[in-house]
């Protein structure tokens, strides 16, 4: 989400003198709102959140291999078929494997969060240094130095304390990011009135 964040971000400061914050301000707001709520809700409750987040992930990879594998299956299409099968078939096991070992799963996916919060630190350090003409840029910066620090925290603490490091940490990254997004959005300002 970051990263898409600052791309959408630097395309509107190229292709307007307007401030592009400004139509996203409700956007940005609402979004930091909901990413605090949920924040705090994980924190609150990390093993719970550990356990649904690994569910979530194992019903995308499911429904994504059981879409793709219809296409490969019943697609008007003459293109691959044979390897989009095969990788829906991977979706699918990947998905059936998530929820039959919730535990091993954990593992796995407090790696790998772990890492993605490490770029996601980096991408948003880089970001906030865009941004620097934004008022509210600072938050921007200290929520990329937070997910950086937590990234290397989670993987420091991988794999002993997995099963709630995940919700915990997903928890404090969503309160970092939501003040982020609500720092943005209530320093932008407001689109004129036609």
């Amino acid at each position: 989400m970051p990263f898409r964040f600052f791309v959408v971000i630097n395309k509107a400061l190229m292709t307007t003198t307007e401030n592009p914050l400004t139509k996203s301000r409700s956007w940005l707001i609402t979004g930091g709102i909901l990413s605090l709520f949920v924040g705090f809700l994980a924190m609150s409750f990390p093993l719970l959140f550990s356990v649904v987040l690994v569910q979530i992930l194992a019903a995308f990879a499911l429904a994504s291999g059981i879409i793709s594998l219809s296409l490969a299956i019943f697609g008007k299409h003459s293109g691959h078929r044979v390897l989009e099968g095969f990788m829906a078939v991977i979706r699918i096991a990947a998905g059936i494997a998530l929820l039959l070992c919730i535990q091993s799963s954990v593992l796995v996916i407090t790696l790998i969060f772990a890492i993605f919060l490490i770029i996601e630190g980096l991408f948003l350090i880089i970001g906030a240094f865009k941004l620097r003409a934004h008022a509210g840029w600072v938050w921007t910066l200290v929520s990329g130095i937070a997910a950086l620090i937590l990234g290397i925290l989670v993987y420091a603490k991988w794999p002993s304390d997995s099963t709630w490091v995940l919700g915990l940490f997903f928890g404090i990254n969503l309160i970092f990011n939501g003040s982020s997004l609500l720092a943005l959005g209530l320093a932008a300002p407001k689109a004129a009135k036609a």
